[in-house]
């Protein structure tokens, strides 16, 4: 499973974010413990804003890992921040409710991709802290 951590500081390293959800999945028995596999961050852009999102995607091992780390991190701060916890989904046409809905008016389908929906308005980057030097620096230089 995949988890989604929505609006995580900054100046979050991989580590910080590994070591916040490690301690919801964990468990006291040793053989049940649940695993953290990767963890990427997503560095997000409006282009018409120019503002920046920061966000996680955390690998766990399986699905009761994964329901067991968003039940104890809900509501629990981040780096003193309050943080979104919940299962990642990408988006296909396959698994899309919008293309699924019947006697639904196109124009309604299509207000709802450019008003809600950013599409080709976002620039995905993962992971750009390893490209500047120290925390600080990865800030100062996106603002």
């Amino acid at each position: 499973m995949i988890l989604f951590v929505r609006n995580i500081p900054v100046n979050t390293h991989i580590s910080e974010l590994q070591q916040y959800v490690t301690s919801a999945v964990k468990r006291s028995f040793p053989f049940r413990s649940g695993r953290v596999l990767k963890v990427e961050i997503l560095v997000i852009q409006d282009k018409r804003t120019k503002a920046f999102e920061f966000h996680g995607l955390v690998f766990v091992d399986s699905d009761k890992t994964g329901q067991r780390a968003i039940q104890k991190l809900k509501g629990k701060r981040f780096k003193n921040k309050l943080v979104l916890v919940r299962e990642y989904h990408h988006r296909t046409w396959h698994n899309d409710r919008r293309f699924k809905q019947e006697h639904v008016p196109n124009k309604f389908i299509e207000k709802r991709v450019t008003d809600r929906r950013r599409g080709s308005g976002v620039e995905v980057f993962k992971d750009l802290s390893r490209i500047f030097s120290s925390p600080e620096d990865f800030a100062r230089k996106l603002i």
